[in-house]
């Protein structure tokens, strides 16, 4: 009998420290210390959220705008977040990218996401767009405008809606997963610069070559 109190009160304990985490990571992901983001803007109105991130790179404002131009690398360059990321149609100035992405943020059930992004490039203005196709939890369509600095890096300004569709009712979620999805794409981008960490592993590897 007393053993089975003990794995009751296990249990309830365990419980309570899960919630906590999940608290804990929630209140990270929204509002946290993130060195890709130089300063952010988050607020919803009614069932949209309008959103403008500010980030910076130590790299040349053409060699930042390729890098974000190629969205299909993503699976490629950050494999345990971008499940999968394909070309799915090609035009002069246009891409639309077919992506399952994982956010552990969300709640089970909803950490792995499907969904099309379509693209339009402007190189010669330094600037590019996209707009979600089918997504089931949010329409979204997103800026991006690169700016070269007189040092010779980029500044790149995010703006972003998102018109909620209801698939997610807490809204410190929604707010922490698009965060999370802008981080992403930075990494991302920062990886294909060369200006991310090495892992061990890669070190490794470049040793044994």
């Amino acid at each position: 009998m007393m053993a089975l109190i003990g794995l009751i009160v296990l249990l309830v304990v365990a419980g309570g420290a899960y919630v906590l985490y999940q608290k804990h990571r929630i209140e990270v992901a929204i509002s946290g210390p993130a060195k890709e983001i130089v300063s952010e803007s988050m607020e919803k109105k009614g069932d949209t959220w309008h959103i403008e991130f500010v980030s910076k790179f130590d790299a040349p404002v053409d060699k930042v705008y390729e890098a974000f131009s190629r969205p299909e690398k993503g699976h490629e360059l950050l494999p345990d977040n971008v499940l999968k990321s394909e070309v799915v149609s090609e035009g002069d100035n246009t891409k639309t990218i077919e992506i399952v992405g994982k956010l552990d943020i969300l709640p089970p059930g909803f950490k792995v996401q499907t969904l099309r992004r379509q693209y339009t490039f402007d190189p010669g203005a330094r600037r590019m767009t996209y707009k979600t196709i089918d997504f089931k939890l949010s329409d979204m369509t997103a800026q991006y405008n690169f700016d070269a600095t007189p040092d010779g890096k980029t500044i790149l300004r995010f703006t972003q809606t998102s018109v909620d569709k209801g698939g997610l009712p807490v809204e410190s979620v929604q707010k922490g997963a698009l965060r999370e999805l802008f981080l992403q794409e930075v990494r991302i981008a920062n990886k294909g610069l060369g200006l991310a960490p090495e892992t061990s592993a890669a070190k490794n590897d470049a040793a044994v070559e």
